[in-house]
């Protein structure tokens, strides 16, 4: 690792880095928003979007793996600048194609693309950064790439409506491209073309997991994915409609119920943003088992109150601290990850970590829309709430009672 005094702004190698991954997100933060509402622009059925808009998540539970070994064999340079240049291929199909089959083959490639940006994005914070400032670099990373999320779904819209979903791709693929210029120019690792002689074979990814540290914080990170990904991203449009109905009449204006949602899930992406650092500030300088807990189990809370409301303003106060919080959690979870990471294990156990968070995000709209009805939301909030505390809860019981030398809090 990289020895450096810390600071309390990211090296200019994870700025780059993480602002040229936040550049590739924009196209996919666009397509979560124009394709479910505007199908037709594509001929497809909601059912086919449905497929569409998962099957980039399903395929990296595979791509994760393959991701940490290319990394491993051939540095981070190389998948990087591969990774980029594909997720403009991507964005392409997107613009120009309305074949189903062809847009599975762009979603499916981007998944993939996704895996190799994600990895190497966590993989040099961890590598810029010293025991000191490891869980304020891993959040900054994670926050500035979430600016993409907020921009392709705000500004994606907005293009699609007035000049064409086209040319919000192409103009979303400029950005891609300036943010591959930069960083093959400025983030440091050009000359760093080989991080491992030999890398490990994709079979060892499970063997990363016979490490218990890894183990229990890639449990929790699957069910903290389930809850705050997977569950409340995909089911509160769901429960507002439900509780509220379709329209929702304010002193001026009437909103629908997809306008209030969107306004919903975008404060999650604020909070990704802004208070990821201050995650990772925490951690670093307050204990980093003391702000996990803290912080789920104000997420806890929140996700019980969430069924005890009957005004919106209620709900949307409850949000705010389930938002906040939640991102606080997953920032713990994310820098304890990076301590346990040395250098030669450190892409295998980000990708392990990444797959199990992937996988719970896989099943929240599952478990939420497919297998449950509405009126049941509000109980399964409060369950997955409870469960998610007693879990993290155990997790740094179990943590703390090895006391190794790297875990230990600040």
């Amino acid at each position: 690792m990289i020895k450096l005094n810390p600071s309390k702004t990211p090296p200019l190698p994870i700025l780059v880095t993480s602002l040229s991954v936040s550049a590739a997100l924009l196209g996919d933060a666009m397509l979560y928003v124009v394709m479910p509402s505007r199908p037709e622009l594509w001929h497809l059925t909601i059912a086919q979007v449905g497929i569409l808009l998962s099957i980039n998540r399903l395929v990296r539970l595979l791509t994760n793996p393959l991701s940490s070994v290319f990394v491993e064999r051939y540095g981070v340079y190389t998948p990087f600048r591969i990774s980029l240049l594909a997720s403009l291929g991507v964005l392409v199909a997107y613009a120009f194609s309305k074949n189903f089959i062809v847009l599975v083959f762009a979603r499916l490639l981007w998944g993939t693309c996704w895996s190799v940006l994600r990895l190497v994005s966590q993989w040099v914070a961890s590598d810029q950064s010293t025991e000191e400032n490891i869980g304020l670099n891993l959040s900054s990373n994670a926050s500035i790439i979430r600016i993409g999320s907020i921009g392709g779904a705000v500004f994606g819209g907005l293009l699609s409506d007035y000049l064409g979903y086209e040319v919000a791709f192409m103009l979303f693929g400029m950005f891609t491209l300036i943010g591959f210029f930069i960083w093959i120019r400025r983030s440091g690792y050009q000359h760093r073309e080989k991080l491992v002689k030999k890398g490990r074979k994709a079979t060892e990814f499970i063997g990363v997991l016979k490490d218990p540290n890894v183990l229990v914080l890639s449990i929790s990170s699957m069910l903290a994915g389930l809850v705050f990904s997977g569950l409340i991203g995909a089911t509160l449009g769901h429960f507002l409609r439900y509780k509220y109905g379709l329209d929702f009449d304010f002193i001026l204006i009437t909103l629908g119920v997809a306008t209030v949602t969107g306004f919903a899930l975008g404060m999650k992406s604020c909070a990704e943003v802004f208070v990821g650092p201050f995650g990772g500030y925490f951690s670093d300088n307050y204990g980093r088992y003391k702000t996990l807990v803290l912080s789920s189990g104000f997420t806890s809370i929140g996700l019980i109150g969430l069924g005890g409301f009957d005004s919106l303003l209620g709900i949307f106060s409850v949000l705010i601290l389930v938002f906040v919080m939640g991102v606080m959690l997953m920032m713990q979870l994310l820098t304890l990850v990076g301590v346990v990471a040395n250098d030669e294990s450190r892409s295998q156990v980000f990708s392990v970590y990444n797959t199990f968070q992937d996988f719970g995000s896989a099943l929240g709209p599952l478990v939420g829309l497919s297998l449950i009805t509405a009126n049941l939301l509000p109980m399964v909030y409060s369950v997955s709430g409870v469960c998610l505390f007693l879990l993290i809860l155990g997790t740094c019981l179990f943590l703390n009672k090895r006391r190794p030398t790297s875990l230990e809090t600040t």
